[in-house]
Parts: C-alpha cells; structure tokens; sequence
C-alpha cells in the first residue's frame, strides 16, 4: 500500500509540474521568431532586432505586456504555437490557405512578395523578368519549408534546385558559381543585395505578391482582435509605415 500512496504521489507531482509549466502567463507575450531574415527579424549585436521586432515591442507596450522573444527553428513554428510554447508568430510568414488551416492571421502589416539575386558578372540588366525564369539554366537557391521553395519547384522547370537552411549558405554558394540565383522575401534579398552590391544584383521588382502578417492560435480571438485593431490605428497615423521605412527606406 505505501508503494501505491508513494506511487501516486509521484504521479501527481508530476502530472503538477507539467500543467504548471505550459500555463500561460497573462501579463508575457510570448513572440516566436526565427531570427535569420534581415531586415525582418534577425539578431544584431546580440539582440532581436527588425520591423517585426519593432512592432512586438509596441504590441507590448500597448497591450500592457511584456515581450519574450522564444527562438524557434523556422519549420516548428506552428507547433510551438500550437502546442502554447509561444502567443504570436511574428517572424516574416507569408499568409497561405494552408497556415490558415492551423492558425489565425491577423490582418497583414504589409504586402511583400518574392524576388530574386544574381551574380553581378552574369546578370543580364536588359532582360525581362519573365524571360529569366523561363529560361534559366542554372541552379536556383531557395529556402527549405518557405514559399520560396514552393515558387521554385512551380515555376523553374528547367533548372536544377538547391535548398538552403539559411540566406548566407545561399548567399555563399551564389558567389561560389554553385548555384545561379537566389529566390527569396523581396525584402530580405534588398537587404543581402545592399551589403553585396560589388559582387551581386537583385532584381527591383517582385516576383508575385505575398501578404506578410502574424500567427496566433486558433481560439485565441481576444488577442487577435486587440491586435486587428492597433494594426488599423498604426496603418491610419503612419507608424506602420515609419517602422517599415527605418529598416527599407525605398520600400
């Protein structure tokens, strides 16, 4: 019998610290980022820094929260959402019918797209975009998991793919000749074209249009109303604009 009291006591305690562990706290927001595309969400100097970073702060702020930046690989964030290891994506995802399927978005904080960068000794200025991928030969780099991957596969036939876990792999096997161009968020490629401009060019343009916007759990309609409503108050007084425009001026 004293086995079976201790027994369940264990079970107890830990059935406890399990519940206790994954309660959430009203008073945290805690924003799930993969910080690896600049100027979106990336680290600098240690920090999370970007326009999605800028605006959890303000999200904190008014919503009397304080914000924790949760690290999480990019192909695991609808799980840890999902599973209350995190409130809110906000890490540079693309609004797609199937993400709507496990998660709500809020409504998008800007309209992005895909766009591509070239080696600067073999790009071609004159030529027109769609030329360029219907003719490609070449490599073309994209990012595992991403609907940059998806835009590759659809729409270059007739070129080998690579993936790449991180832009600066991608980046890398671009100046190495490995792979003939890169496709990515427009605003992420601006940003590599902008710190590589001896060597590589982007083009200006996008490729389709993606509304980007933040994630958060299915049920949770307090919290996306409170932010559907600031977004509508920052989009109106021009503080969106401003946040977006510190990190993409020309955008």
């Amino acid at each position: 019998m004293k086995h079976c009291i201790a027994l369940f006591s264990l079970v107890a305690l830990l059935s406890g610290c399990i519940t206790q562990g994954t309660a959430p706290d009203p008073s945290v927001l805690r924003v799930g980022v993969s910080p690896n595309s600049q100027p979106v969400i990336f680290k600098q100097g240690g920090q999370i820094s970007g326009i999605e970073a800028d605006f959890a702060k303000l999200l904190g702020t008014a919503l009397n929260r304080k914000v924790v930046f949760v690290e999480v690989p990019w192909t695991k964030q609808l799980d840890y959402l999902e599973q209350n290891k995190t409130d809110i994506i906000m890490s540079g995802m693309t609004v797609t019918g199937a993400r709507s399927i496990r998660i709500d978005f809020t409504t998008p904080y800007m309209q992005s797209g895909l766009t591509a960068i070239f080696r600067r000794d073999s790009y071609d200025a004159a030529g027109l975009l769609a030329s360029t991928i219907k003719n490609q030969k070449k490599p073309v780099g994209y990012i595992k998991g991403t609907t940059g991957e998806q835009f590759v596969f659809q729409h270059f036939s007739n070129s080998e793919k690579k993936g790449y876990s991180k832009s600066a792999a991608a980046i890398s096997a671009l100046k190495s000749g490995k792979i003939g161009m890169f496709v990515n968020d427009a605003p992420q490629i601006w940003w590599l074209y902008a710190l590589n401009e001896s060597d590589l060019v982007a083009f200006p343009d996008v490729l389709n249009i993606e509304p980007l916007a933040w994630g958060v759990r299915k049920g949770d309609l307090e919290l996306l109303e409170d932010i559907n409503a600031l977004l509508a108050k920052w989009e109106k007084d021009g503080t969106s604009q401003k946040i977006i425009q510190r990190w993409l001026p020309t955008f």
